[in-house]
This record gives structure tokens, C-alpha cells and sequence, in this order.
């Protein structure tokens, strides 16, 4: 199952830098709005709306990782929207950039979250915390274990 480590970063263009110095390559930057639907705590789902289209994702948290429950294209984002308001409630809406680079076997992505913070997110298979600090190089990592509505 798809897992996801994040980390608080404070200079997002030296941690650009960085990736590709170690051979990262940047593939695209994509506007995102994020709705998070009220949920019981360690449980994310939300509704992600880009330039790529519209997803319903699903997050659960487990091991200061997230695992990636549902991750579906949907097409009636208005409706599934309204549905779920109705169903849960709106807990929070972001809004933020995102920057992804392809790294060996892992998808990496600098989220730029207004009013929130720069994090980067580490996505693949079996993601240990040695990923961050050792073939990233970054050193004391503030590990994020909460999603970002809740920050």
C-alpha cells in the first residue's frame, strides 16, 4: 500500500536545490484546494481539486505515516462535494502550490500551503524515517504525523 512521510521545511528553493543536486527531477508544479470533511481523529478524507481534475482521497493514519486508503478520480465534483458536506461537515480548506520531483522509486512533493507553512512529502511503497534523513540528507527532521487541516 502507498505510504506518505511529511516533513516542516523552512526554505523550500534550498531544499529544491538539494533534490537535484542528488538527481531529482522536477516534473510539474500544480494550484490546488483541498476540502477536508470532519472525521474521526487519524482518519483523512478529503475532496483535491487541480489543473489535473478532481479526486477523492482517503488517508489514514498509522506509524507517523499516512497510508493512502483511496486516491479515485471523480466527475461530478459538486455533487460528491455537497454530498459529503451534508454527510460530514467541512473541517477546513486549503489552498496551496505543489512542486513534484521523481527520485529513484519515490514521488516527492513540496507543498506550499497558505497561512500554513512549506512542507515536502515523500510518497511510495515501505517508506522508512532513513528516506528523509539519509538519501534526502536532511538533517533533524520535523516529522509531521498530523494532516494539514489540523495544523
Amino acid at each position: 500500500m502507498p505510504e506518505e512521510l511529511k516533513i516542516r521545511i523552512h526554505n523550500y528553493k534550498k531544499v529544491e536545490e538539494n533534490l537535484k543536486k542528488l538527481g531529482a527531477k522536477f516534473s510539474e508544479e500544480i494550484n490546488v484546494v483541498d476540502t477536508y470533511f470532519k472525521q474521526s481523529s487519524g482518519e483523512v478524507l478529503k475532496i483535491t481539486e487541480d489543473n489535473r481534475g478532481n479526486f477523492l482521497v482517503n488517508l489514514k493514519s498509522e506509524d507517523g505515516k499516512f497510508n493512502i486508503v483511496k486516491y479515485e478520480k471523480i466527475d461530478n465534483v459538486e455533487k460528491l462535494k455537497k454530498e459529503l458536506m451534508n454527510k460530514f461537515g467541512v473541517k477546513r480548506i486549503l489552498k496551496k502550490k505543489r512542486r513534484f520531483f521523481d527520485f529513484g522509486n519515490y514521488t516527492i512533493n513540496i507543498n506550499l500551503i497558505e497561512d500554513v507553512g512549506e512542507f515536502l512529502i515523500v510518497e511510495g511503497e515501505n517508506l522508512s524515517p532513513e528516506i528523509i534523513t539519509e538519501k534526502l540528507g536532511i538533517k533533524n527532521p520535523e516529522f509531521i504525523t498530523v494532516s494539514f487541516d489540523e495544523l
